[in-house]
């Protein structure tokens, strides 16, 4: 493989120089662009020229060439690509989709919602909606009953959302939302498709539902959509209406909750592969939580539980690329970026740069201990992006995930069904290709000390 040093980037404008341009056939880009983005990377280096029409389009694969375009420069590099406009369509304009000014405004409005203080007293809706599923999954393991780990993740995040973010209670209907979801998300780039017109016509009712049922009987409940109700009244007035607030929603309920439903799916796949980590794990959570239900200020004494969730979302990060467009030319580890090119930057395959990660295809957690982590490039690991997009709701995720696992690894180890082989599937969010089917073992009691 060869790599392309940053450090040797050329201050000449005359000679300007354009990547390698890889022979492969584009079609393995529509067939396993995962595969694709891996083979070219590891065969032409950290920046390539992989998609010459109709848009001239750079794949970038380095730290220091991503950290240039999400941070140093970030302002020369809009999100005026195919995908983007596909999903400001399908759910209209908000923060995940504006650009300058009105980004900014947008930002400050909506970042005390996600402020700590904002998200210490969601621990009981979390914690609430885990222990209904957990005795659901006591009944289904007496029944001799396997359970499908990726939509009872689906339906789980879903529910959380719908009280933490929302402040109301879906009840049955959060299957309904979760199926609509689904549909948005699995076309996203067809947005004159006539399936996902009806699916986005379905999500926008369904919000409109929720937001009529709260201004109706509005109240600070202490969820995120309160604070978004009344954003910006202490300081002019100006809240957001009722279109700006669907908008919102609708990205939030996308973005936020198929992320966080699909990191949680890949994590219970790598422990079910991986035994030793899922006894660690469940011995951890049972010595430092003694039978008691979590919170928010346990999770720092959960050492290894951040480890498996770093390393789930490094193998298969739910947000796995993300694309930008140049506005003015610009130069890149010393190649020419006229203005109007795309830069791809593929999470998956950043996460498996073998310069960065040693043995970067196996599951191994602790290379995330601070011991291991030392040395190694800050942003070589971006699974939330990085920059002044970086993702607005990482921290309410991160809490979101760790209480679900660790009450789950109170109460249960998951065991993959034999026979079932899985692979990645990159929609919207990177998903697995199948139904994941796993049989609940009981925590015994008596391990709870070992």
């Amino acid at each position: 493989m060869t790599t392309t040093n940053p450090s040797s980037q050329s201050t000449s404008s005359v000679e300007r120089r354009i990547p390698p341009i890889p022979g492969d056939s584009v079609r393995e880009l529509v067939r396993n662009p995962l595969n694709y983005f891996l083979s070219i990377t590891r065969q032409h280096g950290d920046i390539i020229c992989y998609r010459p029409a109709p848009d001239t389009a750079y794949l970038i694969n380095h730290p220091d060439y991503i950290h240039h375009v999400l941070v140093d420069n970030a302002r020369n590099y809009s999100k005026d690509t195919y995908s983007n406009q596909a999903f400001k369509k399908a759910i209209g304009p908000g923060l995940i989709n504006f650009e300058g000014d009105a980004w900014l405004g947008r930002r400050r409005l909506m970042q005390p919602a996600f402020h700590h203080t904002r998200l210490e007293p969601l621990d009981g809706m979390i914690i609430e909606a885990v222990q209904e599923m957990l005795d659901r999954w006591q009944v289904s393991h007496t029944a001799g009953q396997t359970i499908d780990v990726a939509r009872e993740m689906a339906a789980l995040t879903m529910t959380i959302t719908s009280r933490a973010l929302f402040g109301v209670d879906l009840g049955e209907a959060v299957h309904t939302m979760g199926e609509v979801i689904n549909g948005v998300a699995d076309l996203l780039e067809k947005p004159n498709h006539p399936r996902m017109q009806q699916a986005v016509a379905e999500l926008s009712a369904l919000v409109d539902g929720i937001l009529g049922e709260r201004r109706r009987n509005f109240h600070d409940r202490g969820d995120l959509l309160s604070s978004l109700m009344t954003a910006g009244a202490e300081e002019n007035g100006d809240r957001l209406d009722d279109q700006q607030l669907r908008h919102e929603m609708m990205g939030l309920l996308i973005a936020g909750h198929e992320t966080t439903a699909n990191a949680l799916t890949w994590t219970f796949y790598l422990l079910s592969q991986n035994q030793w980590a899922a006894e660690r794990l469940g011995r951890e959570v049972r010595q430092a939580l003694d039978g008691k239900t979590p919170t928010s200020t346990d999770i720092p004494g959960l050492p290894f539980l951040r480890l498996v969730l770093d390393e789930s979302l490094r193998l298969f990060p739910p947000a796995w690329i993300i694309g930008r467009r140049a506005i003015a030319d610009d130069e890149i580890g010393g190649f020419h970026v006229p203005a109007g090119t795309v830069i791809a930057i593929c999470i998956y395959t950043l996460h498996r740069h073998p310069a960065f990660w040693e043995s970067p295809d196996q599951f191994d957690p602790e290379r995330f201990t601070v011991e291991r982590s030392a040395g190694r490039h800050k942003y070589a690991y971006i699974p939330f992006s990085i920059g002044p997009r970086q993702c607005i709701g990482n921290s309410f995720a991160l809490l979101e995930a760790s209480l679900i696992l660790a009450s789950i690894a109170q109460r249960f180890e998951l065991h993959l069904s034999p026979g079932i082989e899985v692979q990645p599937q990159p929609l919207f969010v990177l998903r697995p290709n199948r139904d994941l089917l796993m049989h609940l073992h009981p925590v015994d009691l008596k391990r709870q000390l070992i």
